[in-house]
């Protein structure tokens, strides 16, 4: 039932492009033909993405995420976001993969979303070809009255949707891992025997790790992790 969901999006289209099929054909071979096109270009850009989310996944790990991009990185996970955001390649859609990377990884939601706004309206190779053709002070002029418009997007979203409602909606099992790390203390000091809060979480939710072993707040812990797994 949760796949066919998954693929519910997939056979709309299909249906409605079937419709368009016996409507006018001429209109059905130009959507394929602009089908094909915005494949080739994704086909030309998503590769290294794809490549750079795998390797952020694999490489660098949850604490430096959770430190420069989580909720608690303040101004400075702000900047970083905006930097990131403004000297990316390619188009917006690119941006999505590398973004849900981040938020696996321990990123917020507000930080997310000053990436992708960032990323859409105030890249700097954007801001040279605004120049050229309206000026430099209408150019300027707009990425300063658009910056605070992100941060100001990015807060509101945050207090509308949490991190993990968003990690639920991509896949519920990360929100359940999700959950657990959230009772975890999160100091991340090995006494279970794992490298820090967020393995323990996903060995007690994939591997039936026992939930007695955080050696910090060691009984509330233990009692939180309990109620919350005899809910499943």
């Amino acid at each position: 039932m949760k796949k066919n969901k998954k693929f519910k999006i997939y056979f709309i289209v299909l249906f409605f492009y079937v419709i368009v099929f016996f409507i006018s054909r001429e209109k059905f071979f130009e959507a394929i033909n602009s089908f094909f096109l915005v494949l080739k270009d994704m086909l030309q850009v998503l590769p290294p993405v794809m490549i750079l989310s795998g390797l952020i996944s694999v490489w660098v790990p949850k604490e430096i995420i959770t430190k420069n991009f989580g909720k608690s990185s303040g101004l400075k996970g702000k900047l970083i976001s905006i930097f990131i955001g403004s000297v990316s390649a390619g188009p917006i859609y690119a941006a999505f993969p590398l973004t849900q990377t981040l938020l696996y990884k321990g990123a917020s939601v507000e930080n997310a979303i000053i990436i992708l706004s960032s990323w859409a309206v105030m890249k700097v190779p954007m801001l040279i070809v605004e120049a050229k053709f309206l000026g430099m002070p209408f150019a300027v002029s707009r990425y300063l009255l658009t910056l605070p418009g992100i941060l100001i997007m990015g807060y509101f979203a945050s207090k509308l949707i949490s991190r993990k409602e968003v990690l639920d909606s991509i896949d519920s099992l990360s929100g359940r891992v999700l959950e657990i790390e959230e009772i975890l203390p999160g100091f991340n000091c090995s006494g279970c025997g794992y490298s820090n809060c967020s393995e323990y979480a996903e060995a007690i939710f994939y591997n039936n790790e026992i939930t007695s072993k955080c050696v910090k707040q060691r009984e509330e812990v233990k009692i939180k992790l309990n109620e919350l797994l005899s809910d499943e």
